[in-house]
């Protein structure tokens, strides 16, 4: 160091470089990293949010439909709004198992490990398939409203109920293996 610089200053210059080259390298090398970190976060939080909106759409739309049957007893104008609203829902259903079948592949990087998110995979393709299948109504909303309970469960209760979330594993676990195994077996 110069005689001139008192001891002090030196330290202060030594610090105000290192400051100087640390902002430099972050701003260069570290903020591009943690940008793209950030974004993909945000698809993979959006991807979830996404998911749990659909599934509770269509927990909705097939409790209203289990719930809101037309009754003969009922006027030709209550009748006629209740056929309406019925149609709706099912609509619903149908856009909400679409979007869940389309983006189902999304929740492979939304999730971590093995199990989970091919479960999630799996419960997306088949809530379309049991939709779109023969059985009768009353099955389909039946099938419809207790996986998508067991799914929400599975992954959107809190950490904190370990015991009931693995209940729920198990349970949808099986309904997802009935619902792919082939009718005649």
């Amino acid at each position: 160091m110069p005689d001139w610089m008192p001891l002090w200053g030196a330290t202060a210059l030594i610090s105000i470089v290192t400051s100087v080259m640390t902002l430099i390298v972050a701003g260069r090398y570290v903020s591009p990293l943690l940008e793209v970190r950030n974004r993909r976060f945000q698809a993979k939080m959006q991807t979830r949010e996404k998911f749990s909106a659909s599934m509770m759409d269509l927990l909705s739309a097939v409790s209203h439909l289990l719930q809101a049957p037309v009754v003969p007893e009922a006027s030709d104008t209550v009748q006629a709004a209740l056929r309406e609203e019925r149609a709706r829902w099912r609509t619903l259903v149908d856009e909400a198992t679409t979007y869940l079948t389309d983006h189902a592949i999304q929740l492979l990087i939304a999730y971590k490990g093995d199990r989970i998110p091919t479960m999630a995979v799996r419960y997306s393709a088949d809530m379309r398939g049991v939709w779109i299948s023969d059985r009768s109504e009353e099955r389909k909303l039946v099938l419809l409203r207790d996986a998508t309970q067991h799914c929400h469960t599975l992954f959107f209760d809190s950490p904190l109920y370990i015991l009931q979330r693995a209940r729920a594993a198990q349970a949808l676990e099986r309904l997802l293996e009935e619902l792919e195994r082939p009718q005649g077996q």
